[in-house]
């Protein structure tokens, strides 16, 4: 007979089993709703079809979500006191009478698979952890919280959480969806309006607290959080790299994930600036120099302008220019305009200086306003004089020193250098190309954009007829209701917006056929809620001739009010590693978030940036967020006890080490020699099936040699996890930056398995005995 276990492990199957066969039902009712979507009949509205057309596109997204999922739907179960049961999973099925078969964890009923303990059951006698290698169950473990409830119930297994962190790291974070703890859960589920503020040390779950919370604010509000409305921000690209498996994994992917190096359009930047100059860069200073900067002449731009006006030779030098750009600066300044939509102050300026040039009292004032102001050459001045301007072309003009106003010339000097060195031409106003802007520029290009301003579109020109013929290998869509046979044996109507038909007629043969279209096309647009009172020569969207519907009255123009909302208004932000923004960088995510809840991640303990905030609420005030509900996360569950202890030694004076959940872990502190061969020696050693990272000073990245391995730059290291971790030499990461102390605290806690510590300097002080 087949002992409890394997009793047990059958049982879970069939209700695995019966999960996926409805999986398999959905799957094909998708297929065939997509068929009859992409069929199109003519008898079918416009509405309908747009519908249709929502509906698979949403189920085909979900049905992928799970085909890709490696570690198991199902994961967990509740068997509650009044004799209910429910099985938790990563998204929610129901059986054909509408009954639950699987609760999605995010659910309200799932919420005690996550909170209850023996102290506070919460009505659950038994909690179950289904371990699952894709459709298969290979072992359970239980939790009874209500022993005196329990009867007969079998109870499998010990310390599932302990089990799930013992893992392997991978290459990329993992979803901890199935060990959620109630501290976690409680962050996780916080309400999204205002600002939630989740604190906690290394391997406290804080980065996979923010995004299960992403995922849970979709499933309680898709409505309003989809369709990229969440924000996620990260510290660096090789973070967001990281965990970007995790939403998908959870059957998101409605959310945009960026590093601070990416907020602003067209700019990747990775590389940090040395840490004086981040102190530079990242300082509100910074924003009294651009305003100042961008109001300056081009580095191109002429500094004469000559002009012949009735036999005289009027000519503005290079100071009459000089107070010109102050004048236009002074009435731009009146009526809050910035420069890329100051040039109609530019003209006007520069006409008054000329006028003031113009000898005798019988030239018209008027009239020369009226011909100086056309004339081709003022305007070829102009562009030169005052161009549209770009934020990384403004930005480049700091590598002359001269132009920096408000910096002491120490502070000038190493910003100009920064700008100078290596970076190729920079002079072009509107040239952003070949640029290898640090993460540190990156809040100066989104200020600039900010002050600048959107240079005036220039004029849309119609759409030449060539190009509406042109055969092209895609499809355009058309803005009337058009009816053509251009490309198939029958007709076909389209409609606004629209690139493929929405209906089909039969077979085109002679003038009667045109006529018979249309009135077969009328039919169908009358049935949309428009009247076709004639009709022109037009084109379809393969650039074929087509016969154009003229209505009764004209389509609805999109009104301001119903154009979508900008790509970067988002209604939730999450900002992990927060305690790391310097003011500068504080401004361009407030920019993000103006209209946005936030869900706030850090840990001050990890603080390295120079200017980094000193204190939770100096760090919100940046941002322009005052109230904020805080929740801690006490434990960690990643990092060993041996390793969290030996890092707390670095910690700052005030911050609270966290209590590590894990026993264990190995230590290794050693002082050698040879450097590079004791590295080469501690990945040799390390577990073939293990994660193994080097972490160096930023300056001896680029000397380490170990194959097969990460070489990772202290500064790139925040939030990353590995098995095995090899610090090089402590002092020098130490030495490399002002708060060198709590980079090295984030560097040792890098380890989920083992650290080895490599020296050959003396150790920080902190760190010996």
């Amino acid at each position: 007979m087949p002992d409890a276990r394997t009793q047990e492990i059958a049982a879970e199957q069939r209700v695995v089993d019966r999960v996926y066969a409805r999986l398999d039902g959905m799957r094909e009712r998708a297929k065939a709703l997509a068929a009859e979507g992409h069929g199109r009949a003519a008898a079918g509205t416009l509405t309908g079809l747009v519908e249709r057309d929502a509906m698979v596109h949403r189920a085909a997204a979900r049905l992928r979500s799970v085909d890709a999922e490696a570690e198991g739907l199902v994961f967990g179960r509740l068997d509650l006191d009044d004799g209910e049961t429910y099985h938790i999973g990563r998204l929610g099925v129901r059986d054909d009478d509408r009954e639950p078969l699987l609760v999605d964890w995010r659910a309200p009923a799932a919420a005690p698979f996550y909170r209850a303990t023996s102290g506070q059951p919460l009505g659950v006698v038994r909690r179950r952890v289904i371990i699952c290698r894709g459709q298969r169950v290979v072992d359970l473990d239980d939790d009874v919280l209500s022993p005196d409830r329990a009867g007969e119930l079998q109870v499998l297994g010990e310390g599932a959480l302990l089990a799930a962190l013992r893992r392997s790291r991978g290459a990329h974070m993992r979803d901890i969806v199935t060990t959620i703890q109630r501290e976690q859960d409680e962050a996780i589920r916080a309400p999204a309006r205002g600002v939630t503020l989740v604190t906690g040390g290394p391997g406290t779950g804080k980065t996979q607290v923010a995004l299960h919370r992403a995922a849970y604010l979709l499933y309680t509000d898709r409505g309003r959080f989809t369709d990229g409305r969440i924000l996620v921000v990260g510290p660096s690209t090789v973070f967001t790299s990281y965990i970007s498996r995790v939403l998908p994994s959870l059957g998101e992917e409605s959310v945009h994930l960026r590093a601070l190096g990416e907020l602003v359009d067209g700019v990747t930047a990775t590389r940090r600036d040395p840490a004086a100059l981040a102190e530079i860069k990242g300082g509100e200073r910074m924003c009294g120099v651009l305003a100042e900067l961008m109001w300056q002449a081009p580095p191109a731009a002429p500094d004469r302008l000559r002009l012949v006006y009735a036999g005289q030779v009027l000519t503005l030098d290079a100071a009459d220019l000089a107070a010109a750009r102050r004048r236009v600066r002074q009435r731009c300044a009146a009526t809050r305009t910035p420069p890329n939509a100051a040039r109609p102050q530019a003209v006007a300026v520069l006409l008054d200086a000329l006028w003031s040039k113009v000898d005798g009292a019988h030239v018209d004032r008027g009239l020369f306003v009226e011909d100086a102001g056309d004339r081709p050459e003022l305007h070829r001045f102009l562009r030169a004089w005052w161009p549209p301007l770009t934020p990384a072309g403004v930005l480049s003009w700091l590598a002359d020193p001269a132009r920096v106003v408000g910096l002491p010339a120490q502070a000038a000097a190493l910003l100009a250098a920064s700008y100078s060195a290596g970076r190729g031409d920079r002079s072009a106003a509107s040239s952003d190309g070949g640029r290898d802007w640090s993460v540190d520029d990156v809040p100066l290009l989104d200020e600039l954009a900010e002050l600048l301003g959107e240079p005036p579109a220039a004029p849309r020109a119609p759409e030449p007829e060539w190009r509406l013929r042109e055969l092209t290998t895609g499809t355009r869509t058309v803005d009337d209701f058009v009816i053509s046979c251009g490309l198939r044996d029958g007709w076909e109507l389209y409609a606004p917006g629209h690139p493929t038909p929405i209906a089909a007629a039969g077979q085109a043969i002679d003038n009667d056929a045109i006529v018979a279209a249309q009135r077969w096309a009328e039919a169908l647009i009358l049935r949309e809620g428009h009247r076709v009172v004639g009709w022109k020569d037009g084109f379809d969207p393969h650039g074929e001739d087509a016969y154009k519907a003229v209505l009764a009255e004209p389509l609805p123009v999109q009104e301001p009010d119903d154009e979508p909302p900008a790509e970067d208004r988002y209604l939730h932000v999450i900002l992990d590693e927060a305690q790391d923004l310097s003011p500068m960088e504080c401004r361009m995510v407030a920019r993000r978030a103006e209209y946005a809840s936030m869900t706030v991640v850090g840990d001050l303990g990890q603080a390295t940036h120079p200017l980094a905030a000193g204190s939770w609420p100096e760090l919100l005030g940046r941002l322009g967020k005052r109230e904020v509900r805080t929740l801690e996360l006490r434990t960690g569950y990643r990092v060993p006890r041996a390793i969290a202890d030996y890092a707390a030694r670095a910690l700052a004076p005030g911050i609270a080490p966290t209590r590590s959940y894990r026993p264990g872990g190995t230590l290794s502190v050693r002082r050698v020699d040879d450097l590079r061969a004791a590295v080469g020696e501690e990945v040799r050693r390390a577990p073939r099936d293990a994660t193994v990272a080097v972490v160096v000073a930023d300056a001896f990245a680029p000397r380490v040699d170990a194959p097969g391995v990460a070489v990772v730059p202290a500064s790139l290291v925040k939030g990353l996890e590995y098995d095995h971790v090899v610090v090089v030499e402590p002092a020098d990461i130490v030495d490399a930056e002002p708060r060198g102390l709590n980079r090295l605290y984030v560097a040792l806690t890098r380890a989920v398995a083992g650290l080895v510590v490599l020296h050959h300097k003396p150790l920080p002080a902190v760190l010996r005995g």
